[in-house]
């Protein structure tokens, strides 16, 4: 089975461990890394958490 390497930990995943954001353009996150980086974007654009989503950031924030 093919292993890709998370760019953020270096970690080997199998495309099912992966979110498969990125996957065009070759850049792999395994889900945990992802999730991670996901809630720091939250907490720096958004740090009170006024706001459900990045989406209604985008519609109501900025």
């Amino acid at each position: 089975m093919k292993k890709y390497t998370c760019q953020e930990c270096g970690g080997e995943f199998t495309k099912r461990e992966l979110d498969s954001d990125g996957f065009e353009d070759g850049d792999y996150y395994c889900k945990n890394c992802s999730n991670f980086l996901a809630q720091a974007g939250w907490d720096a654009v958004d740090p009170d958490h006024n706001f459900d989503s990045y989406n209604d950031w985008d519609e109501n924030g900025h």
